[in-house]
């Protein structure tokens, strides 16, 4: 005997009632959840202003707690004291990439509170986000009080967990999470300074390798930068160049700029997208022209070919100089990583720290440098200027074509000297950076652009 399949049909309501839960789940909810963490006013309005001593701080306690964190060696407690200032000049530095960004930090004998403000422009329920957390000091580890987000109130424990949990899935068996947390022995707070006492983590150091094989296989399965392998053909056409060139002496990045937007042009008129070539392109060049360590976060290169043709380190220079061809190549790069704020924040950190005891001091060359480069990358990655650029790669050759002049632009300014004129928060700073941009805006690269109707 034959039995027929029988066939099943959703009863309309069946399909209302999930039709109501969808919509519940991803229009509803989180509609509800932004008017309850959104506000109509700023916590934070003014940050820390940035000077020397912030940069060179943050860079002692970044070696210090990396050192005391990772040495297996060592069985004994650490100590670290920050105080209030120093912790809000490193919040002002740390977001000056970020202008949608604000937070401070209130050290105080009963608590450590920290406020912190998003501004979000459009947003019907409010324009900002106010984040405030209160971190208890406490003999027995990290003891969170409580954290608000707007109106709505969650409790320290859960917030703790919540992160501790978020590490330990991005780090899995590693459980990196759970190691930082048990790592802090104590928090106590005396004149405004904020005391820890911290224990190292065994197995911090392979655990950290461990991850960074996992975030390779996320990176390369995402391909957030785009296709390796393309970058790669950008790499060896970089490399094929160079050969060709290599023995006459010191050559100007502006040949291998030319080379490299030339070689976009022609792959864009047989049907690829600008954009994504000239994407490919700057990134083949930080990695060739910059560092090698950018491949880390892009795994186009593979070893047997950066042993065929390793990264070019002498030799190339801008403004006949090694150094802005390094501003210039890594400011682009990190433009396409991140955002133009923060590769510029990252330059000015940079220039903080040369301007300490033994550095090279503060340099407005090199921050033009920075500023070119990011410029450049924000003109190549644009959908309506990425052909122009590709237009005028013969042209660039010329380093006056897309290089602003640093005459007059001081440089090696000692830490005292530069702190005495009020640091980057200062008319003396600002009047010297407008400078630099109405440079930038006068180079033929920029002024040759045909405005799109």
């Amino acid at each position: 005997m034959i039995r027929k399949n029988k066939q099943y049909r959703y009863k309309p309501g069946f399909l209302a009632v999930s039709g109501m839960v969808v919509i519940l789940i991803f229009v509803v909810m989180p509609l509800i959840t932004l008017t309850y963490i959104s506000d109509s006013y700023a916590l934070v309005k003014e940050t820390e202003n940035v000077d020397v001593d912030s940069a060179i701080k943050i860079k002692k306690i970044a070696r210090q707690l990396y050192g005391d964190l990772i040495n297996p060696s060592s069985s004994q407690r650490s100590e670290i004291t920050i105080s209030q200032n120093e912790i809000n000049g490193i919040i002002a530095l740390a977001m000056r990439g970020f202008k949608k960004f604000k937070g401070r930090v209130n050290v105080t004998p009963i608590g450590i509170k920290g406020a912190f403000t998003f501004y979000v422009p459009q947003n019907p329920f409010g324009d900002y986000i106010n984040l405030a957390i209160t971190i208890d000091p406490s003999p027995n580890g990290l003891v969170i009080n409580n954290v608000s987000i707007g109106s709505l109130e969650i409790s320290g424990t859960f917030a703790l967990s919540v992160a501790e949990t978020s590490l330990n899935i991005l780090s899995k068996e590693e459980k990196i999470g759970t190691l930082l947390i048990n790592a802090i022995e104590s928090i106590q707070v005396k004149n405004s300074k904020l005391h820890l006492v911290y224990h190292p983590i065994i197995g911090l150091r392979q655990a950290i390798n461990k991850t960074k094989g996992k975030v390779k296989e996320i990176r390369d399965d995402l391909a957030l930068l785009g296709d390796p392998k393309i970058v790669k053909r950008y790499y060896q056409m970089l490399c094929e160049f160079h050969e060709q060139i290599s023995g006459i002496g010191n050559v100007p990045l502006g040949y291998y700029l030319s080379s490299a937007f030339s070689f976009a042009e022609k792959r864009s008129l047989a049907g690829e997208k600008p954009e994504a070539e000239n994407q490919a392109a700057l990134l083949a060049l930080a990695i060739f022209l910059g560092s090698a360590n950018f491949d880390s976060v892009i795994g186009a290169i593979d070893k047997k070919t950066f042993q065929r043709c390793p990264p070019a380190e002498k030799h190339i220079v801008l403004a006949d100089r090694n150094d802005l061809r390094l501003h210039f190549i890594f400011s682009a790069a990190l433009k396409i990583i991140s955002d133009s704020g923060l590769s510029f924040a990252i330059g000015e950190f940079k220039e903080l720290l040369d301007s300490q005891q033994g550095g090279s001091g503060f340099s407005f060359v090199d921050l033009a440098a920075d500023r070119a480069g990011i410029r450049f990358a924000e003109l190549a990655l644009d959908d309506s200027t990425a052909s122009h650029i590709q237009r005028m790669a013969s042209e660039l050759t010329e380093e006056n074509i897309f290089f602003p002049s640093i005459i007059a632009l001081p440089e090696g300014i000692p830490r005292q000297v530069f702190a005495a004129r009020g640091g980057i928060e200062s008319n003396y700073y600002k009047e010297y950076l407008a400078t630099i941009n109405a440079r930038i805006n006068h180079l033929p690269l920029y002024k040759k652009i045909v405005p799109v109707f």
